[in-house]
Parts: structure tokens; sequence; C-alpha cells
């Protein structure tokens, strides 16, 4: 092992303490098996790996963990509290007039505990747990009027098996003492944001723009430096994958490496280049996906397809590219079908906009409409919640929010909105809502020509109709045609006026179809649920929004709409405390690869503090005052010299702030799984291109079995709920039932099995190796070179140069030699980092 970490250039005991020689060990051990028969290949590929996968640290926001358990919370809050509330508190909790078996279920203590036959719950363990083997009717039988449905069993296993995750503190039941408001608009992220006047800072030389002069004056408060620059080429490769999704070209590294500019002017240039792509949207439109649980099917047993989804997929990627201002993009997701347009173009795009309150997981086979119709306000309520304002609406579902001011009343206010809107059309099997999309001038001109032309030919087909009924109804006389031979006529001029009104027919102009939604004809205010029981029905709420984001005033909704309007407008208030803090995070986020709060999706109490409260301040009002621009908020970014900082950590940092909190270096960030997959076919030379348009195979009517055989961008791959392609699962996909503003990220035997062995990949790496034989203009120096650039984005080092050589050496092939070197490159950690 030592050995290995030698060749590595990093000292042993360093290097086992970030983990790095195991992950050498086994690819060494998956390797071997590959090669078994060929040794001295396997250890000229071990050799180049060892140099490859250098050490780097590895901070706390990358483990899976803490981004896991805002998902494990989540799952409890929306399938495990509300059936031991609707199923097993009227028996097991201190509100029951007698406790049954002494087992109170309603804290995380009393399950666990369990009562008079033992723990109930233990976590990780479901056979081990009496909870379950009694709601499957093994020891006992609870509940004990009705056994659960399958699936909710299945939920219980799932969730012990994860470890149980559970909020609930305390001994016994908690006892809401009711909210209050007025201490609750204390909380940072209820207070509007404040314009902030950049700090003052001791080095001036440093700060280029003004994000840079808030992050020195924490890291000189911090008593930290801020990293040097990095080199031009990871800034190129860092600046590309961000925007595009995808690597500079080795020429374009070259070009940027030599570019006799200021950095920040030839930065800019490569932004503004990059913003003006079609690939910005498609790359930044992914990430909104993510956010608002994109799909191309319902999910659950039975999937239902969504054919149209497509067209809204389309329609974030459009609204990047073209800069939308974002408070126009929240209100037509919310209420497009209801705001005024000027064209048929923008009622188009209005109209498929708010296909994003349809494209939530729906279990369409649900025979109890009304529960069907309270689910699907609930998630949407909770996705709104999350995208937009960084809050766990749902978790007040079945009682006031346990940590945040938020009444269960005002859930109901806010899900009274959804109520009152078309979702989904009820038959024995359910499905969601679609609307027919205006046609364009010259399908309109089309149409009334095709309603002419047809209108001429019915009236000619009738009178033929009429001839041959005629002609039936005549006897054959010596002066005149035989009946027969008249029909026969006109039988044939009918079948040809027949083929004439068919082909017709398939010339017309059909209306595009997409997912939308709609007002119902009688919006209503509806009842709270008792503990979140539909058919338990308390007050009437009227609807409404959260009292506690005062700040933005809500003028009220009448009577004879949805208030989908209303709530869209409030949200994009200027002064609202929540919406434009949550997107500039986000794009934060997305740029730097973490935060300012951390906790992107939850900006409540059991969130993270932003770790610089006045940058973010100051980005939501700049924000807010340049239009809701997201391409210029970018812009300021990343040509901030914060965006320019090596990612190597000083032993300072390391010491005082492992996790990079203060960002005193840049995050180092991992590919995502569609930046793998479109590189891997950007570099073979497969990469398809085309945009927009279906995404699902024509004639496709389910999931199951599904071919992933397209070559275009992963954007326009089709995401299914319950089937993703391979690559995406084993490299960490956003889970598409869920609303997710920041991925998982993992380590784990199957990427290295699937880098090393799947067909895919021996494909790409064939084909790679093809593409850089024809360049016959190279020598092999200057292939390598070439093949480096194209994969790490620099050049070799003279170690690695001397073992890809031996590699391309050992043995007669030259093209396999070449594909398993480009292999060794796009196994390497080199490549699935960004420094």
């Amino acid at each position: 092992m030592r050995g290995l970490c030698i060749v590595a250039g990093k000292d042993a005991d360093d290097t086992a303490a970030l983990g790095y020689p195991i992950g050498m060990l086994l690819l060494g051990v998956a390797n071997s098996i590959l090669l078994a028969s060929r040794p001295c290949r396997f250890l000229l590929r071990l050799g180049i790996l060892a140099i490859l996968l250098r050490a780097a640290s590895t901070s706390a926001a990358d483990s899976p963990a803490g981004k896991h358990a805002l998902a494990e919370l989540d799952f409890f809050e929306s399938k495990i509290r509300p059936v031991l509330i609707e199923h097993c508190y009227s028996c097991h909790s201190a509100e029951a007039e007698e406790v049954e078996g002494g087992l109170l279920l309603e804290t995380r203590a009393g399950i666990r505990r369990g009562g008079e036959s033992g723990p109930t719950v233990v976590p990780g363990k479901p056979a081990e747990s009496l909870l379950l083997s009694a709601i499957r009717y093994e020891s006992f039988e609870m509940p004990p009027d009705k056994k659960l449905p399958p699936h909710v069993v299945a939920d219980f296993e799932k969730w012990i098996a994860h470890g149980a995750v559970d909020p609930r503190d305390g001994d016994a039941v908690h006892r809401d003492v009711g909210i209050d408001l007025e201490e609750g608009r204390k909380f940072w992220s209820f207070q509007p944001p404040r314009p902030e006047l950049p700090p003052t800072v001791r080095d001036a030389s440093w700060p280029q723009t003004e994000i840079d002069r808030f992050i020195l004056a924490t890291l000189e408060t911090k008593g930290l430096q801020p990293a040097a620059d990095t080199d031009r080429k990871t800034l190129l490769r860092r600046i590309y994958y961000a925007l595009i999704g995808l690597p500079p070209t080795p020429q374009e590294l070259d070009d940027f490496e030599a570019d006799g500019e200021t950095t920040t002017d030839a930065v800019a240039r490569v932004v503004d280049r990059l913003l003006a792509s079609q690939q910005f949207g498609e790359r930044w439109g992914r990430h909104w996906l993510d956010v608002v649980r994109y799909a191309d099917s319902s999910g659950g047993g039975r999937s239902a397809l969504f054919p149209h989804a497509w067209r809204y997929r389309d329609y974030v990627i459009d609204a990047f590219n073209d800069d939308l201002p974002f408070d126009k993009f929240v209100r037509e997701q919310l209420a497009g079908d209801l705001m005024e347009t000027s064209d048929w173009q923008q009622r188009r795009r209005r109209l498929t906009a708010t296909a994003f309150l349809v494209l939530g997981p729906t279990n369409f086979e649900l025979q109890d409409k009304d529960v069907l119709e309270m689910d699907i306000a609930d998630e949407q309520v909770d996705t709104l919640g999350k995208a937009f304002m960084g809050m766990t609406l749902g978790c007040a579902r079945c009682h006031d929010h346990k940590f945040d001011p938020i009444p269960t009343r005002e859930y109901y206010a806010m899900a009274g909105i959804f109520k009152s809107t078309v979702t989904v059309q009820h038959d024995n099997v359910s499905a969601c809502n679609t609307a027919k999309l205006p046609l364009s001038p010259d399908d309109e001109a089309a149409t009334e020509q095709f309603d002419a032309e047809m209108a001429k030919l019915s009236d000619q087909r009738r009178e033929l109709e009429a001839k041959i009924k005629d002609a039936k109804s005549k006897s054959p006389t010596s002066d005149e045609p035989t009946s027969s031979l008249a029909q026969e006529s006109y039988r044939n001029q009918l079948k040809r006026l027949q083929s004439k009104i068919k082909t017709l027919k398939a010339g017309k102009p059909n209306a595009p179809i997409a997912m939308a939604v709609a007002d119902k004809e009688q919006p209503s205010d509806i009842p709270l649920a008792i503990r979140g029981v539909v058919h338990n029905e308390g007050p009437i709420v009227p609807r409404g929004v959260l009292q506690v984001c005062a700040s933005a005033e809500f003028p009220g909704i009448v009577s004879d709409v949805s208030g989908r309007m209303e709530l869209a407008e409030w949200l994009t208030s200027p002064s609202h405390p929540l919406t434009a803090r949550v997107v500039v995070n986000r794009v934060w986020h997305w740029l730097m690869g973490q935060g300012l709060v951390r906790t992107v999706d939850n900006f409540g109490s059991t969130g993270d503090q932003p770790s610089h409260p006045e940058l973010l301040d100051y980005l939501a009002t700049q924000f807010v005052e340049q239009g809701w621009s997201v391409k210029q908020l970018i812009r300021e970014i990343m040509l901030s010299r914060t965006y320019r900082m090596s990612s190597a950590r000083g032993a300072s940092a390391i010491e005082t702030d492992p996790d990079n909190r203060w960002l005193s270096h840049m995050n180092r960030q991992r590919l995502d799984a569609e930046s793998i997959r479109d590189t891997l076919l950007f570099i073979s030379g497969q990469l398809d291109s085309s945009a927009g348009g279906p995404s699902i195979a024509k004639g496709t009517k389910i999931e199951y079995g599904y071919v992933f055989k397209s070559k275009r961008r992963s954007v326009y791959l089709p995401i299914f709920r319950n089937r993703l392609p391979q690559l995406m699962e084993v490299f960490d996909f956003a889970d598409p039932n869920i609303q997710l503003g920041s991925r998982t990220s993992s380590t784990t035997v199957p990427q290295a099995h699937f880098l090393m062995n799947n067909p895919f990949m021996l494909e790409v790496t064939d084909a790679a190796a093809n593409r850089i034989l024809a360049r016959s203009e190279l020598d092999e120096t200057q292939r390598l070179r070439f093949a480096f650039s194209q994969v790490l984005g620099r050049g070799p080092s003279k170690m690695e140069l001397q073992l890809a050589e031996a590699l391309l050496h050992d043995g007669s092939d030259e093209s396999k030699n070449w594909s398993m070197l480009y292999q060794t490159l796009f196994q390497s950690i080199d490549f699935r980092y960004l420094n």
C-alpha cells in the first residue's frame, strides 16, 4: 500500500487518512479480475491510476450523510407520521383515554422503548421491530379495525431499515401551546433582506468585486487567508462544466492559457459566450428540473407515462437561455394559464409552464378521489414551499409545524388554492390534466383552409352517397344504364373521394398537447382535515398564505378564482423575505458547490444558518433590483476573484475551517451523472447535440423494460420514476420522486464497476481511440497530450507520460491499447473532480 501512495506523490499516512489507497486497491482488485491474463498491462494501468488518483480533501458537505438526513426526515413526515397519527395515536398517545399495552408512539423515545411487549422499533433492523410485525398482522394485528395497505407497510419497512429517522423529541406527547407569529418573524429568514454595503477590508488589493469584499472580510475576521488564484486551464475547465456541463477542447484550453488579456477580461469573454449558448439552458435547466421533481412518468406500482412532460422541460431550458426574469418564471409556473398574453407563443409558453403543478408523483389508481385530490394538493404545497421559499410546509398537514411558525390552518389555506385548481381528470384510473395549446398563425390559416376543403369534400361525398342510394332504388329499363353499372361508377368515385379525404385529414395541423392546470368552475375554501385525515373534517379555512411572511402584503382571494395568481404575485413581491434569497442561494450552490445556506431547500429553524448573511442579503437585493436576471447573477459570481481561487487548502484552513464554511478556497466538486455521460459521448464523437422535442421513444406504452438508446444530451433522456438509465442511477442522479435542490455524493463499488466493465464504457472508449488514431497529423506523444487534455483538462506529468507510453506499446493491437488508455483516464479522480 505504501508503495502506491509514494508513487502518487503523497505521503502514505496523509493519503491513508484521506481514504484514497482503499479506492486504489478496489480499482486494482477489479482490474486484476478483468485483466488477469495480462498482468503486465494491469500493472501499467495501476501505475497510471496511482498517479491520477491524487488525494484531495473531502469536506463534510461531500458526505452523503448530511444530504440524506433531510430526505429521510421528509420521508418520515410524509409517509410515517401521518399514518401514526391517523391509526395509532387514539390508543397509543398521552391523549388516549387509556394507553393500550403501555405503548406511547408519539415520540422517538416512546416508539423505540416500546411497551409491555418490548421495543417497538429497532433502527436498521426491520426483522427485530415489533411495530413492523404488528402491522403485518404477524405478532399482533394493528391497527385492529383494518390492515394497512401493502405500500404503507413497505414504507414502514423502508423507514426502519434506513435507521428510523424520527425528529419527535420528548418522552411524552408534544402539546401545542400555539404559535407566536411575532416571535417567529424575528427569525433571520422571515426578516426582509436588507441592502448591505460591502465591508471594508484590510487587504484592499485582493478583492476585484463587491462579492470578494464580503468574503475577504469574513476570512480576515476568522484569521484566514484566501487561496491563490487557480491556473488558467483548471479555471476554464471549471467554467465550462459549471455553465454548459461539457469540457473545453484542448485547443480552447491552450488558447485560454495563452490569452494575453487580464484574467478578468478573458474570463468575462468566455462566460458571456457560454451564457449565450444553447448548451447553457440545457445545463441550468437540468438544475431546475431537480428542484421541481421533473419526470416522464408518475411512478408507483402501475406507473403512467407522461408523454407530454418534455414540453415543460423545453420550457425550462428556453427560460434559462432567454434569461426570463425569475419572478416571471415563478408566476408562469404557478398561474401561467391565468396571465394575459400578447401572442400565441406567449400563450403556449405560459400554459406549458403550469405543468410544474402536474408533474408530481401521483397514484392515479386511488379510488377515493377526495383523498387523491388532497394528496396532490399536499404534494404541490410541499414542492412549492421548498422550491420557492425553502420551507417544509408539508410538515403542517397533520398538526402545527413543530419547528417553524406555520399553523395547520395556514397549510390548509394554501392547500385550498390548489384544491380549487384542476390538476387531474377522474375516471376509474384518473389521469393528469392536459390542455390544447394555441396554433401558430400559419397553422391557423392551414386549419381554415382544411375546414373549407373538408366542407367541400363532405358535400361531394353526400351527393355521391345520395346517387348510390337513388341508383339502388331504380329498376333497370331498356332506355337507361342498369342500376348496378351506375352504382359501380358512383362507388368508384366515392372510393377516390374518401382516399382524398383521408389524405387531407393526415395533413391537418393538430393542436399540441401540454400538461397544464386550470381553475375549477367553482373554486372554494376547504375544511381543515383533523390529523391530516381528509374525511375527518374540521372548520372551513379561507384560502391564503403564510402570515409569518408579513413583509410581503397579500390582498386576499375573491371567491370565483383559485388564488394561484394572487399566490404567485405574493411570492414574487420584492418585499417577500424568502423567494429572492432562496434562488440566489441556489445559484451560489450550483456554482460554488455549497450554498451560503447549505440546506438549500430548508431556510427554517432546522436548516443551516447562512455562513455570510450580509452577502446573501446583498445578492438578493441586487438580484431584485437588476430585474431578477439569473444570467447577470451568474456572471457577477463567476467574475469574482472568489470564484477563481484554487481548491488547494492551506494548513490553517484545514485546522480552522475544515468544512470550508468561510470560503478560504474553492470547493472541489464532483462531476454529476449528466456531465460524466455527456463528456464520454462528447470525447468519443458520439454526442447528438439536437435540442428539444420528445424524449420517450415512439410507441412506448410502459416504462418497464425501456431501453435507453439515445445519445442526445442527458437532459433529453426520459426520466422514469421507477427506472433510470444505469449511469444516472450509479452516479447519484436526483431522485425524481422528491423535490431535491442538493444531490447526494457517494463513492461506491458499482461506480468503479461501471467505469471498468459496462458495455457503454467499452463502446465510448473504443470510439475515442479510433477517433484519435484518425488524427494522422499527430505523433504518439502529441496524441497522448491531446488525450490527457481532452479528459483531464491538463497535460500529463513526466511519469504519467512514461507509463502511458509503456501501456501503448504493450501488445500489437494499437486501437485496443488506446481504448484502454482512455478507459484508465475516465476512471481517474482527476476526470471526475473539478479542482
